[in-house]
């Protein structure tokens, strides 16, 4: 429970991060893309000596298919993720990926028997779309081209945590992201062929920052799939938007429907006790 916790932190920190880099700073997206992926693959590296565990007797064709469904999936959803921080307003981004808890559920329950449970089935959704209305308020939610991707991006990063819970079977958690963020690393530096020459020094700091955040979210995260399940852990991970909304509200000054988001704040809360205390 303390993984999922604190992945929810990092990813409140690396969304912020990545929106300072991408949005103020205006990083090039051939600069950035395999920029982070390098750092969180030597971030990986460092711990995989002691927790990078594979089981390779276990390793078979079916487990090669979802490594490498695992690898298009993640490239295509951290493009798409990657133009949208660039475009989307951070309230606007974070509305859709707001539903990813529901459809991460939704998926989990699917190709996993183990997964279903009804009580905490139906506070996840109570938490989901607790947090989708209290941002529609006064909202208009069109579906832009931007908006269109940020949707694909987060039905995408979704379904990966499918592959993620199958891969963890012969990975330990810092192995599985080392892979993925090393092979991951060589295909953007094939793509985009980035001269980091080109970079300053602040905006490689944030870019740092965020990759030391999104190493903390994703590994943790795996750890929890792998000790809690994807449904329990799911519903923890939703603090982590919780806390983009605070620094929102505290940094950008966006308080115009704060009395609703405390609500929601509560609903969500709630929703977490019951999962964790009573489920």
């Amino acid at each position: 429970m303390i993984a999922a916790l604190l992945s929810s932190i990092g990813y409140a920190g690396s969304v912020i991060l990545d929106k300072f880099v991408l949005s103020i700073y205006r990083l090039p997206l051939k600069i950035y893309i395999p920029l982070i992926f390098v750092i969180l693959a030597l971030l990986s590296a460092i711990f995989l000596p002691f927790f990078g565990n594979i089981d390779f007797a276990g390793i078979n064709i079916f487990y090669i298919g979802v490594f490498v469904g695992m690898i298009v999936i993640a490239a295509i959803w951290n493009i798409l993720y990657t133009q949208s921080m660039q475009k989307e307003n951070l309230h606007e981004y974070e509305l859709i990926m707001l539903i990813s808890p529901l459809a991460t559920i939704i998926f989990a329950e699917i190709f996993f028997p183990s997964e279903r449970n009804l009580g905490v089935s139906v506070a996840a959704g109570i938490a989901s779309v607790t947090f989708v209305l209290s941002r529609l308020r006064g909202h208009h939610i069109a579906l832009s081209l931007t908006a269109k991707r940020t949707v694909l991006a987060m039905l995408l990063m979704s379904f990966e945590s499918i592959l993620f819970k199958e891969l963890l079977n012969v990975f330990s958690p810092v192995a599985l992201y080392f892979a993925r963020t090393a092979v991951i690393a060589i295909v953007f530096a094939f793509m985009y062929k980035p001269n980091f020459g080109q970079l300053h020094v602040k905006p490689f700091l944030l870019v740092l920052g965020s990759g030391l955040f999104a190493f903390a979210n994703m590994v943790l995260k795996l750890y929890g799939f792998d000790n809690l399940g994807i449904v329990e852990t799911t519903m923890l991970l939703l603090l982590g938007p919780l806390m983009v909304y605070a620094f929102s509200y505290f940094y950008f000054r966006e308080r115009q429907h704060y009395k609703y988001d405390m609500a929601c704040a509560i609903v969500v809360v709630l929703c977490i006790i019951y999962t964790v205390v009573i489920e």
